[in-house]
């Protein structure tokens, strides 16, 4: 009788832990599927009495701007400073990663809405951008990745908009003097765990090497902070320069810019569904308030 797709991944899984000497032990222990992503497959695994998160990579990574390379070496840097799970095994040739399991919440939308908890990431997010940089993080420029992730894709007119609207705000943001610092790149609420006592992050794939204003404006945008929440997480940071302040709108608009063109790689016309989400991304960005952003600008 064939295997049905779960078992297959299952099997898969289990011949990886078996392939990697640190995590050989574990190749026999119970497995729960974790539900919710939307490319890599993940798992809870239990044995010996210790419970570990378990990931295999989706193959298509590295076209979606993924460095498993620069990813571990990342999560070293994060795991030791206690912002992200202690790993066990992280190996970018089989994609896989065996990191402690957090018993802990991951938040929810009405999590991020809570003053007190914009100022404890904040607080994570000031100790993040203060690490020291190792050598092998890869630079991220969000220029960069849209250029990337939009080459070959589709380009009407509107798209074409968009497209000369992100270049003069990448212009703006990419032509400031700024310092490069450790980043997480994906700040959504899902990535945020919380034990009640501390938060930690998770799910570091698209992190590096890069502009901590990119940084804070993924945050915003994803959550579509209001103005007064958005002021309230700001100062709780308290890192930016007046100059990158008055760039937070710019950065805002191009982090949703450059997830409007991941979206659309990882779920082309005819592929699997992404609940809409590109079709609203694609709106919000040709409907932002133009006073705001000031396009014409630089």
């Amino acid at each position: 009788m064939p295997k049905e797709p779960g078992q297959v991944a299952e099997a898969e899984l289990r011949g990886r832990l078996r392939d990697c000497v640190a995590t050989r032990g574990l190749a026999g222990g119970g497995l729960t599927v974790i539900e919710g992503g939307l490319s890599n497959r993940a798992w809870r695994l239990e044995a010996a009495g210790t419970a570990w998160f378990v990931r295999l990579g989706h193959e298509g990574a590295r076209a979606l701007g993924v460095d498993r390379v620069s990813e571990c070496r990342l999560l070293a840097a994060v795991a030791a400073a206690g912002l992200a799970p202690e790993v066990l095994a992280c190996e970018p040739a089989a994609g896989l990663l065996v990191a402690r399991f957090v018993t802990a919440a991951p938040w929810q939308p009405i999590d991020v809405a809570a003053e007190s908890n914009l100022r404890r990431l904040a607080g994570r997010l000031r100790i993040l951008h203060g690490l020291p940089v190792p050598t092998g993080i890869r630079a991220v420029r969000y220029s960069d990745q849209a250029r990337h992730l939009r080459a070959g894709l589709p380009c009407g007119p509107d798209d074409a908009r968009l497209h000369v609207r992100a270049e003069r705000l990448f212009g703006r943001i990419d032509g400031r003097d700024f310092a490069p610092t450790l980043c997480h790149h994906d700040l959504h609420h899902l990535n945020v765990l919380d034990d009640g006592d501390r938060l930690w992050l998770v799910d570091w794939e698209y992190g590096g090497r890069g502009d901590p204003l990119m940084d804070l404006a993924g945050f915003l945008a994803m959550h579509e902070l209001a103005p007064q929440a958005t002021v309230e997480f700001l100062a709780a940071y308290g890192g930016l320069r007046p100059g990158d302040e008055a760039l937070v709108e710019a950065a805002r608009w191009v982090f949703d810019y450059v997830q409007w063109l991941w979206y659309r790689r990882r779920f082309p016309v005819g592929g699997d569904d992404d609940g809409g989400r590109t079709e609203r991304l694609s709106r919000r960005l040709l409907h932002c308030d133009n006073r705001v952003l000031d396009w014409d600008q630089g």
